[in-house]
C-alpha cells in the first residue's frame, strides 16, 4: 500500500486590490490608476475574498497537514509602477494570507506582480526566481514575467512575457539530477518555451509535472513529444471571467470553468498524485447567483 510522504498546495491568481472600484478609489487618490477588476468581487470585498482564500488552505491542512503552499502569480493588480497604489496589496496579501499560515509559503510573481527584483526580494525575501528543496522533491519557482516594471505600450497587463530562462533550466535539472522536478511558472506554454529548453526537459527524464496559473481556469495539456510528454497542468485560481454583458465589459461574470480552486501535489513512496479541487463558494454574479459544491477534478497519478 503506498504510503504518503509529502503534500504541497498550488495556488495562484488571486489578484488582491482595492476595495472601491476605480472611479471612487480616483476620488480619494487622484493619481492612483486602479484596475477594473478592484472592488467587489462575486459578491465579496477584496479582503473577504482574501480571507476565502486562507480558510480554503486552512480546510486542506486541516485534512491532511500540508509540507507548503506555494502561489504561483497575481498576488495582486498593482502593475507596478503604472497604477500608483498607495500601497502594495502584492505584499499585502502575504501579510494577510501568507504569512499566517501554519506551514512554509512561497511566491513568484505573475505579470500584474510586476515588482524589480530588489523591490520583490525587498518585500518576500527571496528572489523572483528560486528553487526550491524538500528532500528529493525540488520546485523549480520560474520567473517568466522578468521584464519589469509595467509595461508602457499595455500597462494594465502588467510586465511583458518572456519564456522560461534556458540557463535556470540547465543548471537545475543537471543539479538536481535523479529527484522528482517539478517546474512552475505563473504563465507557460509550448510557445514560450525555447527549442533548447524543450530538450532540457525531455533529456531531463526527471520532470513529473509543470503547473501555471494565469489563465484563470483547471485544464491539463499535454506538452508534447518534443517536452517529454511532459503534462501541463492549468492550477486554477481565484480570479475572474471577463466577458461583454449588455455592451459592457465586467469581470463579475460566473462560469463553472473560472470557479475558485486550488492544486494538490501528493508524493507517496511509489507515485505523486496530483488533482484539483474547485471549492464550495457562493457567487453573486452579474449573469446570476450561484451555489458549487466542492469537487475534485482530473484526480491523476504519475508511477514511479
Amino acid at each position: 500500500m503506498s504510503t504518503l510522504k509529502q503534500r504541497f498546495l498550488l495556488v495562484s491568481d488571486m489578484h488582491y486590490s482595492v476595495e472601491e472600484t476605480p472611479e471612487e478609489y480616483k476620488k480619494i487618490y487622484p493619481n492612483a490608476r486602479a484596475s477594473v477588476a478592484s472592488g467587489n468581487a462575486f459578491g465579496k470585498t477584496q479582503r473577504q475574498k482574501i480571507e476565502k482564500i486562507y480558510e480554503d488552505i486552512m480546510e486542506e491542512q486541516r485534512r491532511s497537514p500540508l509540507d507548503a503552499v506555494l502561489v504561483l502569480g497575481d498576488l495582486s493588480i498593482d502593475d507596478y509602477d503604472h497604477r500608483q497604489l498607495p500601497i502594495s496589496y502584492c505584499k499585502k496579501f502575504k501579510e494577510d494570507c501568507m504569512d499566517r499560515l501554519p506551514v512554509p509559503s512561497y511566491a513568484i510573481p505573475g505579470n500584474h506582480d510586476s515588482w524589480p527584483n530588489d523591490l520583490w526580494k525587498e518585500m518576500m525575501g527571496y528572489d523572483r526566481q528560486y528553487v526550491l528543496e524538500f528532500g528529493d522533491v525540488v520546485f523549480l519557482m520560474a520567473d517568466t514575467f522578468p521584464g519589469t516594471p509595467a509595461m508602457k505600450h499595455d500597462p494594465g497587463s502588467g510586465s511583458a512575457i518572456a519564456p522560461i530562462d534556458d540557463e535556470f533550466l540547465r543548471t537545475n535539472l543537471e543539479k538536481y539530477k535523479g529527484k522528482k522536478i517539478f517546474i512552475c511558472a505563473h504563465h507557460i506554454d509550448g510557445i514560450r518555451i525555447t527549442d533548447e529548453g524543450k530538450r532540457l526537459i525531455k533529456e531531463s527524464g526527471d520532470v513529473v509535472y509543470m503547473y501555471r496559473g494565469h489563465v484563470h481556469i483547471h485544464s491539463v495539456n499535454d506538452m508534447g513529444e518534443e517536452c517529454g510528454n511532459v503534462k501541463l497542468i492549468d492550477i486554477g485560481g481565484y480570479g475572474y471571467a471577463g466577458q461583454v454583458v449588455n455592451g459592457k465589459y465586467t469581470f463579475n461574470v460566473y462560469d463553472y470553468a473560472w470557479a475558485w480552486g486550488y492544486q494538490i501535489v501528493e508524493i507517496y513512496d511509489d507515485k505523486v498524485r496530483t488533482y484539483h479541487v474547485k471549492t464550495a463558494n457562493h457567487y453573486v454574479a452579474d449573469n446570476g447567483v450561484f451555489d458549487v459544491e466542492e469537487a475534485v477534478l482530473n484526480d491523476m497519478e504519475y508511477k514511479f
